[in-house]
């Protein structure tokens, strides 16, 4: 059972580790596949995923969680979804537009790290001197990511504007984690990932409106239709499924501590698919936030082995 967990847990996070390539080649317009703006990656990316969701749901006959969740905790929810997925993917997609998609990987996979810290502060969870050190190398290999070291001109450089924002997604993405919580326990994963997609990709196509961005669509081929549609259900859809059962059959911090891989499988997924260098600070970056994620997930199991 828990070898089986983890395997999923492990599937899911080597698709996560697709998003920042796929979308860095959608909006650069590599290959053949037409350049993609941001603001309609991201649209498109959570559209496709909810549709996945809600399918699965009623196949499912849960029909009734999104219902209950709605009638009861509707606006929380929708705020959590203006957050979690409006807000964090606008920011995370605009950076994308301005940074490596190597570095954009290492600085998001922070959210585990901000996760923990987060909820230290706003659900008084332990968080021990193991979980501090993991905080402090995250952080510290964050500042290497966002600016390789390089100070001069650091402010006006557009890589560095564009980490700043990749990383404020990931605060934004950890704060809808940490208050997601209590919803996600009363209404179930899937339901409340289905609601805050919904609201979130509304604002989004709200957005995608005034900005009139729909037209542009009609100029996309085949293959961009395909990674967005690879973004939206595979990414989305299949990883959010792939994820969340995982975690249902292994402990909590052991599952999340799995998150550790993401930065370098996204490193090494950027060079080889989009030839993006591997330079020594991005590598350092990218295992200083690893072992962050490491430190800070493992020593919550240890927490609550002690308490049982």
């Amino acid at each position: 059972m828990k070898r089986g967990g983890y395997l999923l847990v492990l599937g899911a996070i080597v698709l996560f580790s697709t998003i920042e390539v796929v979308s860095k080649y959608l909006q650069n317009g590599e290959g053949a596949a037409g350049q993609v703006g941001s603001t309609q990656v991201a649209t498109l990316r959570f559209l496709f995923g909810a549709a996945f969701i809600l399918i699965l749901l009623l196949g499912q006959r849960q029909g009734k969680y999104i219902a209950d969740a709605s009638r009861k905790d509707g606006l929380p929810i929708a705020l959590l979804g203006a957050v979690g997925v409006f807000l964090t993917f606008f920011l995370f997609h605009e950076g994308i537009e301005s940074t490596s998609a190597s570095a954009a990987a290492v600085i998001f996979s922070m959210n585990p790290v901000f996760t923990v810290l987060l909820a230290s502060l706003v659900l008084r969870e332990r968080l021990g001197a193991l979980g501090w050190l993991g905080v402090g190398l995250g952080l510290a290999g964050a500042f290497a990511a966002i600016t390789g070291f390089r100070f001069s001109g650091l402010l006006s450089r557009e890589d560095f504007l564009g980490s700043i924002l990749v990383l404020v997604s990931a605060v934004t993405w950890s704060a809808y984690t940490v208050y997601g919580k209590r919803y996600s326990e009363r209404y179930g994963s899937m339901a409340l990932s289905f609601l805050t997609m919904l609201s979130g990709s509304f604002l989004l196509a709200v957005l995608l409106t005034v900005q009139g961005g729909w037209g542009e669509m009609a100029g996309y081929n085949l293959r961009a239709w395909a990674w967005l549609l690879y973004l939206g259900l595979i990414t989305v859809g299949l990883g959010y499924i792939l994820y969340f059962e995982g975690m249902r059959r292994v402990p909590a911090s052991r599952g999340a501590s799995l998150f550790y891989l993401k930065p370098v499988l996204a490193l090494l997924l950027a060079h080889f698919a989009l030839g993006e260098p591997i330079s020594y600070t991005l590598l350092l970056a990218s295992v200083m936030v690893a072992a962050g994620i490491l430190l800070v997930t493992l020593p919550q199991d240890k927490v609550q082995k002690a308490r049982r």
